[in-house]
């Protein structure tokens, strides 16, 4: 099966918006829903209690489906071909490499460090420049493979050392990145899990409803979950029991990963003159669909919520109900795994007091799953009609290499614009206005998108 281009550009939306989140100004000028939904103007104060979701909260969720999708596209002609042991010691490698990088980007931030600010920039990038010896993957005997491996992990030790011992900061291996360190445990255990479950889907099914009913019943004192919940406790730095609950987002993932592994052969075209007009309908009713809940929940309004999105379903069932061939009924098979699911949530809704990302609620599970499941629609049809389109293929390479994207703003774009004194202008924008201060971040969403481009064009890809 060829390289499935769709959910590259699915995870390069999802990366873009992660850092775009990250580095727009904080203003009680600019709306609400440019920030989280819990963390927002005027005060910028974290507020569990209060619901709904932004665009913001659907980018780490979205993250989480796309690496569910990648499972089956990864691992199954191995799976195929009896490669048990290669697989499961590429799964713990996986999960050790992604704890790696969680602890080291924690600690080696330019903006958690002590020293002199000029030094804790250049430490950055040798730290960054390190991460390419120990995440690319080098042709050659194993001795150079690993050798270039083990010694750029010596350089972050050293440099670990360095700012521990001799400037102070103390060195703690729980204080990490909680995202990659939720990646990492998602890595391990969704991987597991789909390999148990590859060939039966309903079981998957299944395993989703176990999670969400040990989450449901995990406070219970003297039940059995509860016994589950708290083991590993002494293991809190690699692992907790709160990380499975996004297992209801990534193994709806594996579903769609699987769906595009059965029907390769249909999917693996440009679509039909007949199929050009429905798939479009089907497109922007997609985008509709997520666009309407992100706005209806952000508001609160509950009930055009429900009503609106039944009649979304019932709008497209019509449309669509004689699409039975071809690609627009994979199409509508993937709107019905994505429909039934936020159909879900919704019920979930007014349980846990709204949805809500923190502490994430049983309808924010289910919610951004079916979405990702009808937003891979429009993914699809982007890469399939605009696979020209230079827009298009920058996201689609930032997709292909997360781990650099994620961290170049941090590791490389600040401590190069520091070095150079050119990050106190853009600061300075910044307070000035936070509309100019749009331009800090215009520079490093661009750059960001640049060098990840040129490294992806390079095929300087870091895998873990």
């Amino acid at each position: 099966m060829k390289r499935n281009y769709s959910i590259d550009l699915f995870r390069g939306f999802a990366i873009i918006g992660m850092i775009l989140s990250a580095v727009i100004p904080w203003s009680k000028e600019f709306p609400g829903w440019l920030y989280h939904a819990q963390v927002g103007p005027p005060g910028f104060t974290f507020n569990p209690d209060h619901p709904g979701i932004t665009w913001v909260d659907l980018v780490f969720p979205f993250f989480l489906f796309a690496m569910g999708a990648a499972f089956p596209l990864a691992l199954k002609k191995k799976l195929a071909a009896g490669n048990y042991s290669v697989i499961i010691s590429g799964l713990f490698r996986r999960g050790v490499l992604l704890v790696f990088f969680a602890i080291t980007i924690a600690y080696f931030n330019p903006g958690n460090l002590k020293g002199a600010v000029w030094i804790n920039y250049l430490t950055s990038l040798f730290v960054f420049f390190a991460w390419f010896m120990v995440f690319m993957r080098f042709e050659g005997s194993p001795v150079k493979r690993y050798g270039i491996q083990i010694a750029g992990v010596l350089i972050i030790a050293a440099l670990g050392y360095y700012h521990s011992q001799l400037l102070n900061n103390p060195f703690d291996k729980s204080k990490s990145d909680i995202i990659i360190l939720i990646l990492a445990n998602m890595a391990v255990f969704g991987s597991l899990i789909w390999l148990f479950t590859a060939n039966n889907i309903l079981a998957r099914i299944a395993v989703t409803g176990v999670i969400a009913a040990l989450w449901l019943t995990k406070d219970i004192e003297g039940g059995w979950p509860a016994v589950v919940a708290n083991a590993g406790k002494d293991w809190h730095w690699v692992y907790d029991f709160s990380f499975l609950k996004y297992l209801c987002i990534v193994l709806p993932g594996s579903i769609l990963g699987d769906l595009l592994v059965r029907n390769s052969e249909t999917i693996n075209k440009d679509y039909t003159s007949d199929e050009k007009k429905q798939v479009r309908q089907m497109v922007w009713i997609s985008f509709l669909l997520v666009v309407f809940h992100l706005v209806t929940l952000y508001s609160r309004a509950l009930g055009v919520n429900i009503l609106g999105h039944l009649l979304i379903g019932v709008v497209f069932y019509m449309l669509f109900r004689k699409c039975n061939t071809g690609q627009t009924a994979f199409y509508k098979n993937l709107f019905g795994w994505g429909f039934a699911l936020a159909t879900i949530a919704l019920c979930f809704e007014p349980w846990e007091g709204g949805i809500k990302k923190d502490p994430s609620s049983f309808s924010y599970w289910f919610l951004t799953s079916g979405l990702a499941f009808v937003f891979y629609i429009v993914c699809d049809y982007l890469t399939k009609q605009f696979s020209g389109s230079r827009l298009i293929s920058s996201i689609i390479k930032t997709g292909q290499n997360p781990m650099l994207a994620y961290c170049v703003v941090s590791f490389f774009i600040v401590p190069v614009l520091g070095l150079l004194q050119l990050r106190p202008l853009l600061d300075t924008l910044s307070d000035k206005s936070p509309y100019l201060g749009l331009i800090r971040t215009a520079v490093y969403l661009l750059l960001m998108i640049g060098i990840t481009g040129f490294a992806t064009n390079r095929k300087w890809f870091w895998r873990s």
